[in-house]
């Protein structure tokens, strides 16, 4: 009978990948607004002062626990489960940098913010995933 890692735990260790994620993304929300005089609002747009720095958390969190069921359903479905899981998220981290990439009319600071964010939010999620898949 093979052993499967607790769902509970997964998401558990996706929680924590992604609030790590997640903080981290606040103080560079909490940067670009102060520190880079908030890149975004000559673009256009309405700049990331109207964006709530929760989201800049929810947003690494959220992702956190799908990634721990996704696990989960990886590891009931093939036979490596890790390496598939760091293909796929590692493929859906780099589809996820096209949206900052195509931003119309962003400044290069604007899409820099906006591409370390995602990355910042992937790793640790996917470190967290994987360390909860350890027995």
């Amino acid at each position: 009978m093979e052993r499967h890692s607790s769902i509970g735990s997964l998401v558990l260790w996706g929680l924590i990948g992604g609030a790590f994620g997640g903080v981290l993304n606040v103080l560079l929300h909490v940067f670009a607004l102060f520190g880079l005089g908030d890149p975004m609002a000559g673009d256009g747009g309405m700049g990331f002062m109207a964006i709530p720095v929760f989201l800049s958390f929810g947003s690494s969190v959220v992702p956190g626990a799908i990634a721990g069921l996704v696990y989960a359903a990886l590891e009931r479905l093939t036979s490596n489960p890790t390496s598939r899981f760091l293909q796929v998220s590692g493929a859906f981290l780099v589809v996820s940098l096209a949206g900052p990439l195509t931003m119309q009319g962003a400044t290069t600071v604007t899409v820099a913010v906006l591409l370390a964010m995602h990355v910042i939010a992937g790793v640790p999620i996917m470190w967290g995933v994987v360390r909860g898949a350890r027995p």
